[in-house]
């Protein structure tokens, strides 16, 4: 009996040659000679040459991808004399040494008025930040603080920094940021029965970064060389150009032997955790012919549910090649191979992605997000389409979304472009699904009302605010009066269309929480014909069901989308330390070698301190 593979004579002088040529000249020979990348498996010590198959992930760790803390102690102005003179110590202290580099005279006296208090003030620099990006400042009331509410405050402007705990003293750094602005508070939106609710709230978009957040990679130490850190750079660059009207340059610059800088890709600007898992799947060194190969590998994997979304991230590392491949993907009747193809397809900027996706967020919640942020990163007039047909939906929060990634995509269009007032902008969308009122609690104070013909109908009058009362007289007529201590008082009319309404509002000088206060209390009285919905974000428990292809429930064996929640959408000042540790876990793989002590820091600036110094 012959055996099933018999080697002839050719076949083994063929072999024997290699392994001459491999000896005598050197590895890369046999890059050249068709067939050596299955006949290395055959020769001892070729795991050297597999090396060149190396993912960047392999060879590096990400850098700088954490939410960046930076905090203050700030004042609030403008209290309707619910304020509180800060006592004397280590605050009041800090607060007096700032003002007197802003040259306030006479900072002791305006620290006793009870139009002003002294509060602590957090925020998070995201990954990938731009000097000028805006971010939401939280703003609270010390605990010993005799400060009643923060209702009407006004944070001047603060300068914002790292803190960090060393030899038990708390160091700051330079200036990350500023902040300044009309302090929201959370009464508003969580009610009253908490008092810590009157003393707390935020500032939407109040602070600016002060500082670029370049993203990086740490070249593991058994590969760090000037040589492999450049060899990662080009990989990097061959598949990631940004462009300028002059020029094109690569992403990636590597700094030393063991550092690689990265700057964000303009695709990838609001989905900064999806750029550095792309990144991290381009492979090092691949040939033409590699990749043609693991094209077809990938194809398999694609088209099978449970591993469509790794095969569509390492086709999107790939490149433009990988456009056919992944097209194919959007010809499954499978709704999770869809959304990962087309997905990876609009952040390579391909047309096809985009009514894929704006079916898949209409019909999906798991999908939703992260389908409107790939549209959004589009420069295709298709993705224009998808996301403004996304306006129409029955689902409020797809509504809200789709207007967010309009606005980010472009905040001049005439679809999003709406008014400013005092202190918040007011925008009204045409929409053919039921009227909706929402109100933004975080990114930027705004309203956003679907629907021309919402209607503010009290039975006889409403509050805005405490000073701002708006009665309705008949005959479609409002009328819209203040009354202020020590002021003259003011009035102004209006139809009872919702943004008649608020333009009236701003003209006696009311602001975002006056009309955010009216709008609670007309939906409370039915005093409004539209559904008014509050700050609308991602839920973690959504998923995907693969056995009904249906909205989510909580039920066990349901899908979780693999991409954590992009920065479009995503809320930090909302989550817990827990939550945003768990969260980074998840944000980009983790080597097991190299992972860090994530245990929650101390929440706060006083939690510090305290930390730092026995007996506080």
């Amino acid at each position: 009996m012959k055996p099933a593979l018999q080697l002839n004579s050719r076949t083994l002088a063929y072999a024997s040659l290699l392994l001459i040529l491999t000896i005598s000249s050197g590895c890369s020979l046999t890059d050249r000679i068709p067939g050596s990348k299955q006949l290395k498996e055959l020769i001892p010590g070729g795991e050297e040459e597999k090396s060149a198959d190396l993912t960047v992930g392999d060879l590096t760790v990400p850098n700088g991808m954490n939410y960046l803390k930076v905090e203050s102690i700030g004042l609030v102005n403008g209290l309707t004399n619910t304020g509180s003179t800060p006592p004397s110590g280590m605050h009041r202290q800090m607060l007096i040494d700032e003002m007197q580099t802003h040259d306030v005279e006479n900072p002791n006296a305006l620290l006793s008025s009870p139009r002003t208090s002294l509060v602590l003030l957090r925020g998070y620099l995201p990954p990938g930040v731009r000097k000028g990006d805006p971010f939401d400042v939280e703003v609270r009331v010390p605990t010993h603080s005799k400060t009643e509410s923060l209702r009407d405050g006004y944070l001047l402007r603060s300068r914002m920094r790292e803190l960090a705990v060393l030899n038990q003293n708390v160091r700051t750094g330079h200036v990350a940021a500023l902040s300044e602005g009309s302090v929201l508070e959370h009464s508003l939106f969580r009610g009253q029965d908490d008092n810590t609710n009157n003393r707390s709230g935020i500032v939407l978009g109040g602070g600016v970064s002060h500082m670029d957040r370049p993203l990086g990679l740490l070249v593991k130490t058994k590969f760090s060389s000037i040589r492999t850190a450049t060899r990662i750079a080009s990989a990097i660059n061959r598949r990631f150009l940004q462009y300028t009207d002059d020029n094109s340059k690569g992403v990636a610059t590597a700094k030393s032997d063991n550092y690689v800088e990265l700057v964000v890709h303009d695709s990838y600007r609001h989905n900064v955790s999806r750029y550095m898992n792309v990144i991290r799947s381009i492979v090092v060194g691949e040939s033409d012919i590699a990749s043609h190969e693991r094209k077809e590998l990938l194809l398999a994997k694609l088209l099978e549910p449970t591993t469509a979304a790794e095969a569509a991230m390492q086709l999107e590392a790939i490149g433009a090649e990988s456009i056919p491949t992944l097209r194919q993907g959007l010809s499954s009747e499978d709704p999770e191979v869809q959304f990962y193809a087309a997905e990876s397809l609009a952040y390579l900027d391909e047309p096809d992605a985009a009514p894929a996706l704006s079916q898949l967020a209409s019909q999906h919640i798991a999908f939703r997000w992260h389908a409107m942020t790939a549209l959004a990163g589009m420069d295709h007039v298709n993705a224009l389409d998808a996301i403004t047909e996304l306006l129409n939906a029955e689902s409020a929060e797809t509504r809200v979304g789709a207007f967010r990634a309009l606005w980010t995509r472009n905040p001049d269009s005439p679809l999003v472009n709406g008014r400013t007032f005092n202190d918040f902008h007011f925008h009204q969308v045409d929409s053919t699904a039921y009227s909706l009122v929402h109100i933004a609690m975080s990114k930027r104070p705004e309203m956003v009302a679907f629907g021309k013909d919402i209607q503010v109908t009290p039975t006889d009058h409403v509050f805005a605010g405490k000073e701002i009362i708006i009665k309705n007289k008949g005959d479609g007529q409002l009328q819209i009066s203040r009354f202020s201590p020590n002021r003259p008082d003011r009035f102004a009319t209006s139809t009872t269309h919702l943004a008649d309404v608020i333009r009236a509002i701003a003209e006696v000088d009311g602001n975002y929480s006056d009309v955010v206060d009216m709008l609670q209390t007309l939906k409370k009285t039915n005093a409004i014909n539209a559904r008014v919905l509050i700050g609308a974000r991602p839920r973690p428990i959504w998923s995907f069901n693969r056995d009904s292809n249906s909205e989510p429930s909580g039920e066990a064996g349901n899908y979780e989308v693999s991409n954590p929640i992009p920065e479009m959408y995503f809320d930090r000042l909302a989550e817990t330390e827990a939550e945003a540790v768990k969260r980074n876990h998840s944000r980009v793989e983790s080597d097991s070698s190299t992972e860090r002590d994530e245990s929650p820091e101390p929440d706060g600036f006083m939690d510090k301190v305290k930390s730092a110094i026995p007996g506080l």
